[in-house]
């Protein structure tokens, strides 16, 4: 647990998003402060008016005051109104653009860091929760920003002037009110650390329900399959009620902040008044009926001040759990540091790997990859087969160094993988996934991910290799322009196989990995597609993962992995005449010699 002077310049830390706009929160910051001052100033004035201006002295048989001066404090005070009224406008219109700028930044900053996040980084948090941290989490800030800013300023100052002047007019009577200062303190303390853990787990709460209707939302044609609606309606009512009972409970305590706070300025309100007439009758400690008036208006100043700290520590303290999700993401160390400012190039898209071991976490009993030691060459076309759950994309990842071994060297071109910069190895490295992934957006724009700088004559060279030029020019209306819809539900999964194709090959990489890329294909488009890389891309290295046999049985060699350990490699005829794994692989899909 981190101790509080740490948290705290952690929470500071997050004022840097406000840079761009320091203008305009230095000019909100000052209109405040100039507005808080007037309205200090109109009640002293007003006191002024009271205890001098209306005082008759019968020894003189006049006022204290000449009507002239009286007129001036009257004007004044309007003038202090207005201009505090104009301040005001403007210290809120100020602080709402810095506020809303300052969100912004932050969500920038945010998205800019997940960005950056090795896959081991995104394994160490849901989906929804990254999610939440960007929209529910950065929302409650921005606006915890705007409402909070101009209370912590002016409550402080209206509060400290507001005391010293009740001390001012009566030191006795000043006792009472900071007694119910002390009492307004101990409440709110109390009430923030009972809801404080609360408002932590209700976000937590929110991260689960946005997990669970993303996944249902997604999944809802296989729902509608299996008739399991009102399943699926029933385990989102759980979590739903869970959020429901932990909001009650929150702002259930949250709001005896209110009551609480009134019942005892109103006390407070009348022990003055009583103890005040005491003093009075008694004429007692100097107190007179215009010193009682100008408390009573310091009095309801206090009030407001304590009802403005009390909304804006609420709102800060609503705010706290999803400063802290935020600062952890901000703060999640990326695992994979890259050697961005070396030069070297991948020319050739030779790999071996030496005695290489691999386990997602270190805490982990087993590996996932055991003591691998493989060759690959440069343009080498190399299957990839085994059992699910074998190891076989881990492998493939590893080249892409979407992680780092745990143990051995990894190599391209006879140098460490670490020793190439993160763009080299995406530009030179390209992947197809096992789910086939296209963005909203054209297709072209989905094309030229793997190359943004392609030319039409790349991309249709690339389309053509894959077999996706033809249904794009002639099948679908608009041809590279149509636009697809989020993941791509508006193509049938074949045409989603083939685009992803194409766009790895857009960027003519020296290390081209398909992995599964072939599921969805009928078998004559699966070996034209074959045929066509085969023939462009023969200074490239393939790798091709796939349960199919048809989809590897070419390969210059096949490598078959069993529980992270390579059982085999060799040529399909050999591999099916003495491998028992690839041999029950062959037979179940009649792919024998």
């Amino acid at each position: 647990m981190k101790n509080k002077a740490i948290k705290y310049r952690e929470y500071l830390g997050l004022l840097k998003y406000i840079k761009p706009y320091k203008k305009e929160a230095f000019l909100g910051l000052l209109f405040t402060f100039i507005e808080s001052g007037l309205e200090i100033f109109i009640p002293f004035l007003m006191n002024l008016l009271l205890s001098k201006g209306i005082y008759f002295d019968g020894l003189t048989n006049k006022y204290m005051i000449s009507n002239n001066d009286l007129l001036f404090i009257s004007l004044l005070m309007v003038g202090c109104a207005i201009i505090a009224f104009i301040c005001g406008t403007l210290s809120s219109k100020f602080i709402a653009i810095a506020g809303r700028g300052f969100g912004a930044e932050l969500r920038k900053g945010l998205y800019k860091k997940i960005e950056e996040y090795s896959f081991k980084n995104i394994d160490s948090f849901r989906q929804s929760s990254l999610i939440t941290r960007l929209t529910d989490d950065n929302q409650i800030i921005q606006n915890n920003f705007c409402t909070s800013f101009r209370p912590l300023v002016r409550a402080p100052i209206q509060l400290v002037f507001a005391v010293l002047f009740s001390i001012l007019i009566s030191p006795s009577l000043s006792i009472i009110l900071f007694i119910a200062m002390l009492l307004i303190a101990i409440m709110y303390f109390a009430i923030m650390r009972e809801v404080k853990p609360k408002y932590r787990k209700m976000q937590e709460e929110t991260d689960v329900l946005n997990q669970y209707t993303k996944e249902a939302i997604t999944n809802v044609k296989t729902i509608k399959t299996y008739v399991k609606e009102n399943y699926e309606i029933s385990k989102f009512n759980i979590n739903n009620n869970e959020l429901r009972r932990t909001s009650i409970m929150s702002y259930g305590i949250t709001a005896l902040n209110m009551p609480v706070t009134n019942l005892i300025m109103f006390s407070t309100t009348v022990a003055l008044l009583y103890f005040g007439g005491i003093f009075v009758i008694n004429n007692q400690y100097g107190v007179t009926t215009v010193n009682i008036a100008s408390f009573l208006t310091y009095l309801s100043q206090a009030l407001a001040c304590f009802r403005m700290l009390n909304n804006a520590f609420t709102q800060i303290n609503r705010a706290e759990a999803s400063i802290e999700r935020t600062i952890e993401a901000l703060d999640e160390p990326i695992d994979l540091i890259f050697n961005n400012e070396s030069k070297l190039k991948i020319l050739d898209g030779d790999i071996v790997f030496n005695h290489v071991s691999f386990k997602y976490s270190l805490n982990a009993k087993n590996n996932v990859l055991n003591d691998i030691n493989l060759h690959i060459t440069k343009g080498e076309f190399i299957g990839l087969v085994g059992p699910t759950g074998a190891g076989k994309s881990t492998l493939t990842n590893l080249i892409n160094r979407f992680y780092d071994v745990t143990d051995g060297d990894l190599l391209i071109d006879q140098n460490n993988i670490k020793l190439y910069c993160e763009n080299e190895i995406h530009n030179k490295v390209s992947l197809t996934f096992q789910s086939p992934i296209l963005f909203k957006g054209t297709i072209l724009e989905n094309l030229k991910l793997g190359n943004k700088d392609a030319s039409m004559d790349t991309v249709i060279r690339a389309c053509k290799i894959a077999c996706c030029y033809d249904f794009i020019t002639n099948t679908i209306e608009n041809g590279f322009d149509f636009v697809v819809s989020e993941g791509g539900t508006n193509v049938s999964g074949g045409q989603r196989e083939r685009l992803c194709i194409a766009r790895a090959i857009i960027s003519n990489p020296k290390i081209l990995i398909l992995d599964d890329s072939f599921s969805a294909l009928d078998h004559l488009t699966e070996n034209k597609i074959k045929e066509n890389i085969d023939k462009e891309l023969k200074e490239t290295t393939k790798i091709v993962i796939s349960q199919k046999i048809s989809a590897t049985r070419n390969a210059d060699r096949i490598i078959v992995l069993n529980e992270g350990k390579i059982t085999n490699i060799g040529t399909h005829e050999v591999l099916y005449s003495k491998d028992p794994i690839y041999k029950d692989m062959c037979d179940s899909q009649k792919e024998g010699v």
